[in-house]
């Protein structure tokens, strides 16, 4: 196809300078939601990666177009995603659960699937063009997407080591090879398809130690390097600077009633709710994604899982009385007014406030944290907050009577 004419590329480049921001934005939400759907029922994966074409590539392709592109949309892989799996077969689960959680469209350059010969060995890929569900483009923080997709790559790690000898030698096919080598090099294309073969034969046999929950934050490597947090539910900021009034605060702590007999002292053991049903909880239930999004976007932060935050929200439903999984559904649902003002004084102001990441479940603790204030004991509200959340923070006091106040606020006829 011959290169687009200069005002066409002028016009998409363009766009480019001015979409590049919401473009990114769009390829971080997308990793953020991957990362989530694969964590609860796919296999472990190698590395998830992501890019946005620089402007330089995108040139070299309007130049030299496969389809006739007349916007920035048009053009299929303005952001790229590639998932590299352990093996081969992991490649098609992770395929459908894609297909499942995201619409797919036939991209307009390539075809879906294999992308040689099926009669030849040799480099293969699962190339789909994602983009969001249409109920997912009905919330407010994901409108701005629509008509974005991304380019996804799927591919076991044999095959991404083979594809990456070959752009290193500089060969796309066999025919690149210079003519006496081609023999040779049809042989190692068939090793490497054999060799991921044999390890799907092999795999079931390995002796696995049964996986434990823990080994859910080990599932993706950072993205970016991050200082050690401390293993709390949902970690907190550094000190805040205290209020005017937090002072008289502090002081009349002491002279509050005695904490509700029974809501602290209640030990874990008793809970009905296992850790594994805590954390299909959070990760299917709708409010919860929905408000653990929403908080962790109003913060401009990551939302992430973590094994901890599960055992944390599993004892403090335990020494809520909150009898089962079910309960504490209804129990969101019931106090769904209350999530966001008790989760802006639990978190503080977005504007002074910074967090290097928001656990998901984030939702059920400030649920949690609106149903210990509902007991009206100042105290009781401390030692719960204390326990489970803010341990260093000087502020936490004023919190208690704030959390108070506002339920009186919000649930006065």
């Amino acid at each position: 196809m011959k290169p687009l004419d200069s005002v066409m590329i002028d016009k998409i480049l363009l766009q480019y300078d001015q979409q590049k921001k919401t473009y990114q934005d769009f390829l971080d939400r997308t990793l953020t939601l991957i990362q989530e759907f694969i964590v609860p029922e796919g296999p472990k994966i190698h590395s998830i990666v992501g890019r946005i074409k620089e402007k330089e590539s995108l040139v070299d392709k309007l130049n030299q177009p496969r389809e006739p592109y007349a916007k920035l949309n048009d053009v299929p892989d303005i952001a790229g995603i590639r998932i590299i799996t352990y093996f081969e077969e992991e490649v098609q689960v992770i395929s459908e659960i894609i297909r499942r959680e995201f619409n797919v469209f036939a991209s307009p350059e390539q075809p879906k699937g294999q992308t040689v010969d099926p009669n030849r060995f040799g480099y293969t890929s699962t190339n789909l063009q994602v983009g969001l569900l249409d109920n997912r483009l009905e919330l407010i923080e994901y409108r701005r997407f629509r008509g974005f997709l991304v380019e996804l790559q799927i591919r076991s790690v044999l095959q991404h080591a083979w594809l990456e000898i070959n752009k290193h030698l500089g060969f796309q096919t066999r025919e690149h090879c210079p003519p006496h080598k081609q023999r040779e090099y049809a042989r190692i294309t068939g090793l490497f398809e054999l060799a991921d073969l044999e390890l799907n034969q092999i795999k079931p046999f390995a002796h696995h130690a049964k996986k434990s929950l823990r080994s859910r934050e080990n599932d993706f490597e950072a993205n970016d390097a991050l200082p050690p947090l401390p293993d709390l539910a949902f970690e907190t900021p550094g000190p805040a600077p205290v209020e005017e009034e937090s002072a008289p605060l502090a002081a009349s702590a002491p002279k509050t009633p005695s904490p509700k007999p029974g809501l602290l002292e209640k030990p874990p053991t008793t809970c009905l709710i296992r850790h594994d049903e805590m954390e299909r909880f959070v990760l299917d239930n709708r409010l919860i994604n929905t408000y653990d999004r929403k908080i962790a976007d109003h913060y401009d932060t990551r939302l992430i899982f973590k094994t901890q935050s599960i055992v944390t929200l599993t004892e403090a439903c335990c020494h809520l009385d909150i009898p089962g999984i079910a309960e504490a559904g209804e129990l969101i649902r019931h106090n769904e007014k209350l999530i966001k003002p008790i989760a802006r004084i639990l978190f503080g102001d977005p504007a002074s406030t910074k967090y290097e990441h928001i656990s998901r479940g984030v939702t059920l603790l400030v649920v949690c944290c609106a149903l210990a204030a509902k007991t009206g004991h100042t105290n009781t509200v401390f030692q719960f907050i204390n326990r489970i959340h803010f341990e260093n923070d000087p502020t936490i006091t004023g919190k208690s009577t704030e959390l108070i106040d506002c339920l009186q606020e919000h649930l006065s006829p």
